[in-house]
């Protein structure tokens, strides 16, 4: 018969193991018994939860706990200041806790604490969720002396030791990827948002900005409308100079925070006013303002600032650019940094016609009824337009820009010389709608540009008004000529070394023959070259035209190196054959012995001379013949 004392130790066997049993139905294992196995090589440490699930982070580092709590203006401190968390320290805490992953590991007891920087000097660090529910706890070490290689990383990534600290979870110690030590020196202070501004750049509706010029005021009136300044005069902004604005508010950074309880602040003076930039969004009457206190002296290179909804904190903010961070110097704040600078906003789908009227010379009309081409219109007589002169000028009055503003309240034009402008010109539009430009200058040679029927002045570069042609000749089309290969006989070319060639061409056969110097040199002739040249020949056009009393040009065009002459048939409307039409243009580069950029040229006897590039020039002296086949 068996004893009681060995009946109650079986009871006491079966109560165990029952327990045990439910322990493991509860938790899926036995970890928190008896230990959890180690991570495998290569598999995250912690992989339980998602970033979204975290809303409190803990970190205690030399005796200093910082406490954050996710709210919905963002992560708040509550230990050791009460004030914002920097989002960018958040999530690189819980990214670097999601996606350490394991390199290598060893028993707690194989490894000295000390020297793996993990006793005095480690980072603890908790991830909670909703009511305190645990996630991840560990100490962070030093870095480890392995680099791990990663896929799709050129550059090794160092490894730190990381010993979880997690119920069942302590008994090794990892070598793990990535490295986030530099977020926890001089006392946690980079985990505290250093950024004035926290704010969402898509919902912003309004910026108040309040400087030493006075007070600037923009707006918009939907996410996607552009900015515009309606303070203190309405005003389209500078995209590029916006852009610039927003991202510089959205890094602003403070060198230091201080806490206001032990901080004095400047003595606000009745005739020096602080700064202020106040942001307001979209759906949200209440601004958040940045006051900038007056520097102590004009020396200074901070200032003190504070933000109203962070009441406990000042900010100490660089007066001068500084490495590292976006100073106030890095912003634009003045009404003429952030205001367009272009000249006009044409819309050159609807425009119809330009005016150009020079103070010497005569009125030059480009004008187009669509969808006819552009033509001018000088003197009563009506041409082609250069399409390349008009592209320029466009370009230069849509593209151009103010290199500063003089004034926006000008009553009196003269000191700009817009009393009596050089030139003017005026641009019409399919509904009538038009604009007028002035152009003056001073007496000490700068230019400037006045909009007519507003009495803004803007200082324009000189380089900006060579892209306006004001001269006739200017004007002519930049195709040379119109010719035919249909009616087209022969083309006569002369080069500085070569006797004249006389190509005859036979447009039904496509057929070319050829006599140079008396002699036939058909059979030499590559057909394939000969027709490049008249397909050049054919689009010759000019860079552009030159005044006729051009001193160069004409200089140099006494002894051209290249010259070509083209022989057609003149034909009557019945198409029958009244003559021959021929015309030469000969070339010269401006300097006889070296290879130019470009080449003067004239139109038999056309008063302008003209330019064509290099290029094209070449193309035009290429050779014709097949040099493996010799003349007889």
């Amino acid at each position: 018969m068996r004893s009681f004392g060995f009946t109650l130790i079986l009871i006491l066997l079966a109560v165990l193991f029952c327990g045990l049993a439910g322990w493991q139905w509860v938790k899926g294992n036995f970890n928190s018994l008896l230990g959890a196995p180690p991570v495998a090589l290569g598999q995250p440490i912690y992989s339980g939860f998602k970033p979204s699930d975290v809303k409190h982070i803990e970190i205690i580092r030399n005796g200093v706990t910082a406490k954050f709590d996710l709210s919905d203006h963002g992560w708040i401190g509550t230990l050791p200041w009460k004030d914002r968390m920097d989002p960018r320290a958040a999530v690189n805490i819980i990214n670097f806790t999601l996606g350490m992953r394991v390199e290598d590991y060893a028993a707690r007891d194989e490894i000295v604490s000390q020297k793996a920087g993990l006793g005095d000097s480690a980072v603890d660090i908790w991830l909670e969720g909703k009511n305190k529910q645990p996630l991840a706890s560990y100490k962070l070490g030093r870095q480890t002396p392995w680099l791990a290689t990663i896929k799709d990383i050129n550059e090794p990534v160092p490894t730190v030791f990381i010993h979880p600290r997690d119920v069942g979870r302590k008994r090794f110690i990892y070598a793990a990827t990535g490295d986030i030590a530099p977020l926890f020196k001089d006392g946690l202070k980079y985990l505290r948002d250093h950024r004035p501004f926290y704010f969402n750049p898509v919902t912003l509706q309004k910026i108040r900005i309040r400087g030493e010029q006075g007070e600037l005021t923009l707006t918009r009136e939907t996410p996607k409308s552009p900015w515009r300044v309606v303070k203190p005069l309405e005003l389209a902004t500078d995209p590029k100079a916006m852009k610039a604005l927003l991202e510089g508010l959205y890094e602003l950074q403070a060198t230091k925070i201080l806490d206001r309880a032990t901080t004095s602040l400047p003595t606000k003076s009745a005739t020096i006013k602080s700064w202020q930039i106040a942001l307001s969004s979209f759906g949200d009457e209440q601004e958040t303002m940045l006051e900038i206190y007056p520097p102590e002296t004009p020396e200074a290179p901070d200032v003190l600032a504070l933000v109203n909804d962070r009441p406990d904190s000042i900010f100490v903010l660089s007066l001068k650019p500084a490495p590292g961070v976006v100073s106030l110097a890095d912003l634009p704040l003045a009404v003429n940094d952030l205001r367009d600078p272009t000249l006009t906003n044409l819309n050159i789908q609807s425009l119809r016609g330009i005016l150009i009227e020079p103070v010497t010379g005569n009125e030059i009309l480009i004008s187009r009824t669509p969808p006819q081409p552009w033509k001018t219109t000088i003197a009563g007589q009506s041409n082609e337009a250069n399409e390349e002169r008009l592209f320029a000028l466009l370009k230069a009055v849509t593209d151009g820009q103010a290199i500063g503003f003089e004034t926006d309240a000008a009553t009196d034009f003269t000191p700009w010389g817009l009393n009596r402008p050089f030139l003017k010109m005026r641009f019409f539009g399919k509904d009538n709608q038009g604009l007028e430009l002035l152009f003056g200058m001073d007496g000490k040679g700068g230019y400037f540009v006045n909009r007519l029927g507003t009495s803004a002045v803007m200082r324009i570069n000189p380089s900006l008004l060579t892209s306006i042609s004001v001269r006739a000749y200017e004007w002519k089309p930049a195709r040379l000529w119109s010719l035919d290969r249909v009616n087209l006989m022969q083309i006569d070319r002369t080069t500085l070394t070569d006797p004249q060639v006389a190509l005859r061409y036979e447009f039904t056969t496509e057929e070319w023959t050829g006599n140079q110097a008396g002699k036939d040199v058909t059979q030499s002739i590559d057909p394939p070259r000969a027709n490049f040249l008249l397909s050049v020949l054919e689009g010759l056009k000019v860079t552009r035209w030159l005044a006729s009393d051009d001193e160069s040009a004409n200089h140099a065009l006494l002894t051209p190196t290249l010259r070509i002459k083209v022989y057609e048939k003149n034909t009557n409307d019945l198409g029958d054959f009244v003559g021959i039409v021929t015309r030469e243009i000969t070339l010269a580069p401006p300097t006889i012995g070296i290879n130019p950029g470009f080449y003067y040229g004239r139109l038999d006897s056309d008063p302008n001379p003209f330019l064509i590039d290099r290029d094209t020039y070449n193309k035009l002296a290429t050779n014709i013949f097949d040099e493996s086949i010799k003349n007889p």
